[in-house]
């Protein structure tokens, strides 16, 4: 569900906003939507992110081993 805000802009980045707009044949809106998404996927971190390690299979598995702790 989308809402509506009001907000204002530097006149030079409203320029480039327009600009940039019609090369790209997008509304406004689209356009701040889609710089706010990623620079808040670039600045937050979520809990939903899939946790990895640096480590690798070898080509061999115990099960002794594994459930020996």
């Amino acid at each position: 569900m989308k809402s509506h805000i009001s907000a204002t802009l530097d006149k030079k980045l409203l320029e480039s906003l327009n600009r940039y707009g019609q090369q790209e044949r997008r509304s406004r809106s689209q356009i701040i939507e889609m710089a706010l998404e990623e620079f808040l996927r670039n600045r937050c971190v979520t809990d939903d992110q899939i946790v990895t390690s640096a480590g690798r299979y070898e080509g061999r598995f115990s099960r002794e081993e594994t459930y020996a702790r």
